[in-house]
């Protein structure tokens, strides 16, 4: 179920729901080894965001990412870094780097037309969803996640999906 869209994206309504399906649909598997659990924050707004190591405008955004986070609240807000099969590893030993703590999964046995449905074709892209598969809104390119417009639209969707 697709609850809303398009925050300034081009995504299609169809191409957007393709997406979100796609994501809730194929295995995750975390930095651990095992597989992502949704619910393990079942209110929280998760933001899957697509990232590489070698994207410098991926790694520019994590501050804000994080300044969003602090003031919306980790219980409210989930960031999981996305990364493609290829670039895991890499990915991985980029994130240690660079400190950064958000949890971080990889699809695991996913068809090609999954991996092309979550795959914007453009770095940094986020995707907003709830633990049951609703997406919220896509968004291919790097925003400004630290104003007060982002916190406003968090704070909406975390207090929406609490009803």
């Amino acid at each position: 179920m697709v609850e809303h869209f398009d925050i300034n994206d081009p995504a299609s309504p169809a191409e957007f729901s393709a997406h979100i399906q796609a994501l809730h649909r194929v295995t995750l598997i975390d930095a651990n080894g095992r597989i992502f659990d949704w619910n393990a924050q079942p209110r929280a707004v998760i933001w899957i965001n697509q990232w590489a190591y070698w994207c410098v405008p991926c790694r520019l955004e994590f501050p804000a990412m994080r300044a969003l986070q602090a003031r919306v609240g980790k219980d409210k807000l989930r960031i999981v870094l996305y990364s493609t099969p290829h670039d895991w590893i890499a990915d991985k030993r980029a994130a240690k780097q660079l400190g950064v703590d958000f949890e971080m999964v990889s699809p695991r046995g996913a068809s090609a037309a999954d991996l092309k449905a979550i795959d914007f074709g453009i770095m940094p892209s986020s995707s907003f969803m709830r633990a049951d598969g609703t997406g919220l809104a896509a968004v291919r390119a790097p925003r400004p996640w630290d104003s007060a417009k982002w916190e406003a639209i968090v704070r909406h969707w975390y207090d929406d999906g609490a009803r």
